[in-house]
């Protein structure tokens, strides 16, 4: 009996901090520390201890970001 691969149970690949915010144009620092990714609402997943990342919903998260920003600069 074959178990299906991790990637096929989440549906994406994770990645970790530093590859996501190499991946992504990100600092670093908001990937990586805890009260960032609470602040500005990051999605990612706990594996034990491990932080790790879909770059997927990290996109849909910045465009979120995008969109929020030029609302508000229109309402300005």
């Amino acid at each position: 009996m074959t178990t299906p691969s991790v990637d096929l149970v989440l549906g994406e690949k994770l990645v970790d901090a530093r590859s996501a915010a190499m991946s992504l144009n990100l600092p670093l620092h908001w990937l990586a520390q805890k009260q960032q990714r609470k602040h500005r609402g990051i999605p990612h997943y706990r594996v034990g201890k491990l932080v790790r990342f879909k770059l997927g919903e990290l996109l849909a998260w910045m465009q979120a970001q995008q969109s929020d920003a030029s609302e508000e600069a229109a309402h300005a």
